[in-house]
């Protein structure tokens, strides 16, 4: 069985960039989030031990925000993943890859703060793309 959950990672990880562009300030507001698929593995059969895994993964994918153009939100390419198993079947209600993530916090902020950094020249080169697309 496997279960697809789109989670926030948490509130903190967001990170707002301000990037003069033009003399234009411009802000980017980066969120990370996680795309969690869990998996039962094992069996389960009457009066034996429940043999039972849940199964874990989560990527962790960065959302881009401007904050005076929607246009240029995107997703951008991220290669972060976390993983591991709890006993037990994966039920819907058990949210096994939230409580998870949520042990991982630090290390999904770094990542974020990796990602802006990182997205810097392309943002710039999107910026003055759609400048020159407005000045023709």
């Amino acid at each position: 069985m496997s279960l697809t959950l789109i989670a926030l990672a948490a509130a903190a990880a967001t990170h707002t960039v301000q990037i003069d562009h033009g003399g234009t300030p411009v802000e980017a507001t980066y969120t990370a989030r996680a795309d969690i698929r869990t998996r039962t593995v094992g069996a389960h059969t009457p009066n034996r031990t429940d043999m039972r895994r849940c199964h874990w993964k989560a990527t962790i994918m960065i959302d881009r925000q401007l904050s005076h153009s929607p246009s240029l939100a995107r997703a951008i390419p991220a290669d972060r993943e976390f993983s591991g198993s709890e006993a037990g079947a994966c039920t819907p209600g058990r949210d096994i890859g939230v409580r998870q993530i949520a042990q991982h916090q630090e290390k999904i902020h770094a990542h974020l703060m990796t990602v802006a950094q990182r997205d810097r020249g392309p943002l710039l080169a999107e910026l003055d793309a759609i400048r020159n697309l407005a000045s023709n």
